[in-house]
């Protein structure tokens, strides 16, 4: 396992690339889908020029990582403002660089310090979706002129152009080992996870930006008989015990002023929606309301967070510089945003800190919840003609969520020293882990286990030809107790600003918990005290405690 919150220098990067692998991604244009003259033709390209690699003329194909990874080593040669880090690796030991655009430039920690927002841009979590990292590779290029350098008297800007360089390379969905970095958020259990997670908890980004690309035919043919005809999806995070004053100021600030950017582009939106691959369920639905994906993970992180997706997956490279120019004016539009709003988003993030904080051991958590069923209108095209189609649909809706279970705000959690793999996950996130100095007796709720099975982990877009991943679903309750402690134990407060995210990783009922993912030890099913190695602590302990640093 690589050591956490480490950055590597570019020249390493370099040397270990892949190992002498071909530069070219496995892309095979004979495989996509081709729509007809009539449908192609709503899809123009902007006449702008993106100076990126994928444009250079006579390109069949997408850029390749040592492409991608010489373009951002000349933009650093030329701009004192941009750094290149090493953040991780992947699987297949590509390196996943990190862009890091700060006046005046410094170091790390003095982007954290520096009293300005930070904003956060991911591309390419998978690998067959490059229309967004080659946007961030334009952006780059645009930050490293003269406009750009009047918005970093303003804000910071970080950029991963491409967190999943194996899939890009195979031009598949998901990393290598067939898991979903967008699902491994909260849990971290890839190298490519972590290495998203080490941007996150080093630099504490106050807006993100997540870009994909969505399906055009797949699905929506096959249960509609039409093709999707959206330029662009969006959806800021969409789960419980997220602070009001979060999302208003996603709608307010960011999606108003995006949407008019669009519009002004002649670009179609909507908000974003996904549909199973079973052709029997036609049920459509936003994006999820559970702790995985990077939308919602930033969300609990405190940060205004945009899930983008343009129309793309399954097209090749048809309309590729619309695809690019539509994530650029959202880029844009977000960073521009950000900018007008500086000192409203600092003093914005300063208040959600202080409020979650000072929420421990008061009201309630949601500890799982469900969107709520209504119905919808989807604008389609037709296949052959291209005409405009709108469809009504079952529709999830993720701007209302349904709570399922709830419990009392605990003032935080406890967990026995043989749960260190746990607390280092937490650790890891950038949760703070305090470890008792003495023993002590507290009145605790302890989490006896009713049900748990093998389940396969649910999503709203579930592909069946997806390796499963299975989960434990658990069904507890909870019972106070009066319970020894010893030196040596972990303990994990929640008055301090990631509180929601510890909830969210330790309640065990959900598909995304550590329980449910096996990061906690479970109790045998044959054991007649099945009881978790997990305690909810209602009141601030008077114990002797320092902050654990790791290791023994």
């Amino acid at each position: 396992m690589e050591p956490p919150r480490r950055c590597y220098p570019v020249i390493v990067a370099l040397c270990l690339l892949c190992g002498g692998a071909p530069a070219l991604a496995l892309y095979d244009p004979a495989k996509e889908y081709a729509e007809t003259p009539a449908v192609a033709a709503r899809f123009p390209d902007p006449v702008v020029e993106i100076a990126t690699p994928a444009f250079r003329a006579g390109r069949t194909d997408f850029t390749s990582q040592e492409e991608m990874i010489a373009f951002v080593e000349e933009l650093a040669r030329r701009n004192p403002a941009l750094r290149v880090r090493i953040v991780g690796f992947s699987q297949e030991h590509r390196a996943i660089p990190l862009l890091l655009f700060s006046t005046p430039a410094g170091s790390d920690g003095d982007i954290v310090k520096s009293g300005k927002p930070t904003v956060l841009i991911i591309g390419q979590q998978h690998g067959n979706e490059p229309a967004g990292g080659e946007a961030v590779l334009a952006l780059a290029l645009q930050l490293s002129g003269e406009e750009g350098g009047r918005l970093l008297e303003r804000i910071n800007v970080l950029l991963v152009p491409r967190a999943n360089p194996d899939g890009a390379f195979h031009f598949i969905r998901g990393l290598v080992n067939g898991a979903d970095v967008n699902r491994d958020h909260l849990l971290e259990s890839t190298p490519e996870g972590r290495a998203l997670g080490r941007v996150f908890a080093d630099y504490q980004p106050d807006v993100v930006l997540d870009c994909h690309e969505f399906g055009v035919k797949t699905r929506w043919f096959e249960k509609f008989h039409a093709l999707q005809g959206y330029d662009a999806l969006i959806q800021y995070a969409t789960i419980s015990n997220l602070p009001p004053a979060l999302t208003e100021a996603s709608e307010r600030l960011f999606r108003e002023p995006l949407l008019r950017a669009f519009e002004r582009a002649g670009l179609r939106h909507s908000w974003y929606y996904t549909s199973s691959y079973d052709v029997n369920d036609k049920r459509v639905s936003m994006g999820g309301v559970v702790p995985d994906t990077g939308r919602n993970i930033a969300g609990l992180r405190n940060a205004v967070s945009f899930l983008l997706e343009t129309r793309g997956v399954g097209i090749g490279r048809a309309h590729y510089k619309r695809r690019v120019y539509t994530h650029l004016v959202a880029m844009n539009a977000i960073v521009a945003s950000s900018a007008t709003h500086a000192d409203e988003l600092v003093a914005l993030n300063r208040h959600l800190r202080q409020e979650i904080a000072a929420a421990a051991g008061q009201g309630d958590l949601v500890v799982a919840s469900a969107a709520a069923a209504t119905r919808h209108t989807l604008e389609m095209l037709n296949p052959e003609t291209g005409a405009d189609t709108s469809i009504e649909v079952d529709w999830r809706s993720a701007l209302d969520i349904r709570p399922l279970l709830t419990r009392s705000r605990p003032y935080g959690y406890l967990l026995p020293s043989s749960e260190a793999r746990a607390a280092e996950h937490l650790r890891a996130l950038g949760v703070s882990v305090m470890r008792l100095d003495e023993g002590t007796t507290l009145d605790v709720g302890r989490y006896r286990v009713t049900a748990a099975d093998e389940a396969r982990k649910d999503d709203v877009r579930r592909n069946d030809e997806d390796p499963p991943t299975s989960v434990v679903r658990i069904t507890s309750v909870v019972e106070a107790v009066r319970v020894d402690f010893k030196a040596g134990d972990f303990y994990v407060p929640l008055d301090q600003p990631l509180a929601n995210l510890v909830a969210a990783a330790l309640e065990p009922e959900t598909q995304s918990s550590y329980a449910a993912n096996r990061l906690l030890t479970l109790p045998p099913v044959g054991n007649a005290a099945r009881v978790l190695p997990l305690y909810r602590v209602p009141e601030r302990p008077s114990v002797a405690m320092t902050v654990w640093e790791g290791g023994d």
